[in-house]
């Protein structure tokens, strides 16, 4: 009882003492406040930390599988930080691994290429398909002919050689303008038969003559406008279509169930809902066998891969026809034009009040 007396004069007291004075009143509750939010702060910090010291593991264990060392994944790691990219992302896609370079390589004056080079083969991004678009000019094929506009006048150039940082265009007659010196804009444009026409423009970094030959000297770019070049229309469909591997890692004869989402007679989008690993292991040029019907009619054909799109639910092979007689190539076109025409005649008839 005595005990229960002594506690509600301590709280009596503590009241009238901050009743007595406004200011330390203040002051505790300033305080109080401040130790809330120091508390909170520290504990959002502290998260967080941990969050990216296990995302950082994470990346560190799922980059050494794909052989890269030490400093390669720490290259890969502190640049993808400062762009602020996911740096998984870095490890599975080469648009976010070129970008994330072309800073190192922009902050670096003593970036190893060797290095880079190395990066790309064991992340396999050293092989480009003919028939994806480019990323960079990075990705454009040493002996690529074109056009370069300089002066007012067009002459002809073929890409000589390429680093991480310049590429070196050959004026194929030597017939650049004495009047053109560098800082002057040149405007590069050349065809990627299966692909598109590409158009670039970037000042002259330099223009080099040496043993009878001219090159001009340009900085890499990201900055490249592309024109769509198709030889076949395509049409979206929703069809399906069996997938068989053929000679590939003794899986011959193994079947896929896919879903056809555009064709064409030169080729298709096919995808996937299952995302299997022999279908996740595929790589540009190898072939498939086709089987699939359009309008009752089967069809039986080869299929080259030519580009792969990986979500978590979904694989899509995009790729061409090999090997197709022209019968069957007309017969595809017929389907698609045929489509087409429905299209446009249930646009109209939506149109029509």
């Amino acid at each position: 009882m005595n005990e229960q007396l002594d506690r509600f004069e301590t709280i009596k007291i503590a009241t009238q003492y901050w009743h007595g004075d406004s200011k330390t009143a203040t002051l505790i509750i300033i305080i109080f406040i401040l130790t809330f939010v120091i508390l909170l702060l520290s504990g959002f910090l502290l998260q967080r930390y941990l969050k990216s010291k296990n995302a950082k593991a994470f990346f560190i264990r799922f980059a050494k599988n794909r052989k890269l060392t030490d400093r390669e994944i720490e290259i890969l790691w502190e640049y993808a930080q400062k762009m602020e990219r996911d740096p998984m992302l870095v490890l599975e896609f080469k648009a976010p691994f070129e970008k994330v370079i072309d800073l190192y390589v922009k902050s670096d004056p003593n970036a190893d290429e060797n290095l880079i080079r190395d990066m790309r083969k064991k992340l396999d991004f050293m092989v480009h398909s003919p028939y994806v678009p480019l990323i960079t000019t990075k990705d454009i094929e040493i002996f690529q002919g074109g056009r370069m506009i300089v002066d007012n006048r067009a002459i002809d150039v073929a890409l000589y050689d390429k680093d991480e940082r310049y590429m070196y265009w050959l004026v194929v007659n030597d017939d650049l303008p004495d009047t053109v010196v560098p800082g002057d804009p040149a405007k590069v444009i050349f065809i990627r038969k299966d692909d598109g026409i590409y158009t670039i423009t970037l000042p002259i970094t330099e223009i080099i003559r040496e043993e009878g030959r001219t090159l001009v000297k340009l900085p890499h770019t990201f900055e490249l406008y592309r024109t769509q070049r198709r030889e076949y229309p395509r049409i979206k469909i929703d069809q399906p279509v069996q997938v068989e591997l053929l000679d590939w890692e003794g899986q011959d004869g193994r079947v896929f169930q896919g879903r056809f989402r555009d064709i064409g007679a030169g080729g298709g989008r096919i995808c996937f809902e299952k995302v299997e690993e022999p279908l996740k292991k595929l790589h540009f040029g190898d072939t498939l066998l086709l089987r699939f019907t359009l309008l009752g009619t089967p069809f039986q054909l080869k299929f080259k891969v030519l580009e792969k799109d990986i979500s978590p639910k979904s694989l899509c092979l995009r790729g061409t026809f090999v090997d197709i007689d022209e019968s069957v190539q007309n017969e595809i076109m017929e389907f698609v034009q045929r489509e087409l025409l429905r299209m446009a005649q249930l646009n109209r008839q939506k149109s029509t009040p």
